[in-house]
């Protein structure tokens, strides 16, 4: 059955050109990154492919999978990595406009607390919340990262994907609420697995 979607009718948050799975750089398709309204669920971060339909769709583990991917096609190593990181950012700084914007009304640590909860619904992955004045917890119950790279074969890109991931947190809690900052995870953990996310008050 096709899913129905609430369109916003917002521009996408970032695009980036897919590639191919194979071990060679070939340019496949364009993929867009939107907010959307997902039913039952709620509002979640989404890749889609123009026309395509909910068969393309992707979330946000898989687009950070995919994204790291196509640099692998860069002479040196850190290049890739800094083009994921750079990713990240910018995908973090948009979606942080787009929130800012929806959630006025909101504090900012409510706003950060609101967007964190939309990024860990855009993986797909069940999590608890533990939130004091100064703290807020997030635990996972598996590696959303781990999970969408034995679905899509993609686990040779797992420590980048997982700095970009980390670095589009890092932007939300900047753009959102300055005066607090990630705790965990960090980017010099990006090997290790991802089964939470730590956020204290600076």
């Amino acid at each position: 059955m096709a899913e129905t979607v609430e369109k916003t009718g917002d521009a996408p948050l970032v695009r980036y050109t897919m590639a191919s799975g194979d071990m060679r750089y070939i340019e496949v398709a364009e993929r867009e990154i939107y907010l959307r309204d997902k039913p039952q669920v709620g509002p979640v971060v989404r890749g889609e492919i123009p026309g395509c339909g909910d068969g393309c769709f992707a979330d946000l583990s898989q687009v950070f999978l995919e994204y790291a991917m196509s640099c692998e096609g860069c002479k040196e190593e850190s290049e890739a990595e800094d083009l994921v990181v750079r990713f990240g950012v910018r995908l973090g700084g948009s979606l942080a406009a787009r929130l800012a914007r929806d959630l006025l009304e909101k504090s900012a640590e409510d706003q950060m607390a609101w967007a964190f909860e939309c990024l860990l619904r855009s993986m797909s992955v069940p999590f608890e919340v533990r939130r004091t004045e100064d703290y807020q917890h997030y635990l996972l119950a598996f590696c959303p990262l781990c999970d969408a790279g034995r679905k899509t074969g993609l686990s040779r890109e797992m420590t980048w994907g997982r700095k970009g991931l980390v670095a589009l947190s890092e932007q939300l809690v900047a753009d959102l609420a300055p005066g607090w900052h990630l705790l965990k995870p960090t980017r010099q953990e990006a090997e290790e697995t991802l089964l939470e996310f730590v956020l204290v008050r600076s």
